[in-house]
């Protein structure tokens, strides 16, 4: 079992690695653009010179046959793909020797008291890692009809994807599917052999064209506020702002709470969902 993590974190590693090096332009990194180009990005050769590492060793990590990089090569190879603060850190979660958690998430007890601080009518949940939804309030069951309709632990991601209604909610859906498989890459970044995120990735292979277009695009995009725009089946349309908290004691699991402000027609349309 450990060699078979290890595996999986080195191929998933050099996936990154690949993904990102054939997103970048000769011209933005200093280099000339010469020659007939076969692939899209940099050449290996050309990453391996930016970076400072041997050619051979660069084949050999995105091959996923190098031996685990050090902190320092890390950082470097960073700093030549011009990486962003989320894929930096994403980077650093793939080459560390994490052992998978087994089972769905506890919920932690700030998570809940969290929760049980905010007012009516502020629909909020809590997801862990995978996007399951571990609890949630009132106004959230009444806006989202998929956290109490479903035969099993409801998880957002699963929703978006394989629910028609879902594409009915969400004004902006192709947004919001983009968002949620670069979330679901990241958990998967830093747990690539928990036995739960690898199912729910093969689920939705197996379930949505959308999905199997989007997940090997490797895509990285930390939220922690914006705006969802909503066509509820009762209340009509809803323009809501939602801000995500991390609960610091687990790890993974982030509080998501949907406002509106007061005296306008979505704060007016929220609060009719709790009659």
């Amino acid at each position: 079992m450990e060699s078979v993590r290890r595996s999986t974190r080195a191929s998933e590693l050099g996936a990154f690695l690949r993904s990102r090096r054939t997103l970048l332009r000769p011209g933005e990194v200093g280099l000339p653009a010469e020659g007939v180009r076969r692939t899209s990005g940099l050449r290996r050769e050309e990453m391996a010179r930016l970076a400072g590492v041997s050619e051979g060793y660069y084949v050999r990590l995105e091959q996923g046959r190098a031996p685990h990089p050090s902190p320092s090569v890390l950082g470097a190879l960073a700093r030549a793909l011009r990486l962003s603060d989320a894929e930096r850190e994403h980077l650093f979660a793939l080459a560390e020797e994490v052992r998978p958690e087994s089972g769905p998430e506890v919920l932690a007890s700030g998570a809940r008291r969290m929760l049980e601080l905010l007012a009516p009518p502020t629909a909020a949940y809590v997801i862990d890692r995978r996007s399951d939804v571990l609890v949630w309030n009132d106004s959230a069951a009444a806006l989202f009809g998929h956290l109490v309709d479903g035969p099993r632990r409801p998880n957002n991601v699963r929703y978006v994807f394989t629910d028609p209604c879902a594409k009915e909610l969400f004004v902006d859906w192709a947004d919001i599917a983009s968002d949620s498989v670069a979330h679901l890459r990241a958990a998967a970044g830093h747990r690539p052999d928990d036995p739960g995120l690898t199912a729910l990735v093969a689920e939705l292979h197996e379930a949505s064209q959308e999905f199997r277009r989007l997940w090997p695009a490797r895509e990285l995009r930390p939220k922690v506020s914006g705006r969802k725009e909503l066509n509820h089946p009762t209340a009509g349309r809803i323009s809501l702002d939602y801000e995500v908290l991390h609960a610091p004691q687990a790890p993974g699991q982030r509080l998501v709470a949907y406002t509106a402000p007061p005296g306008t027609p979505s704060h007016s349309a929220l609060s009719r969902l709790l009659g």
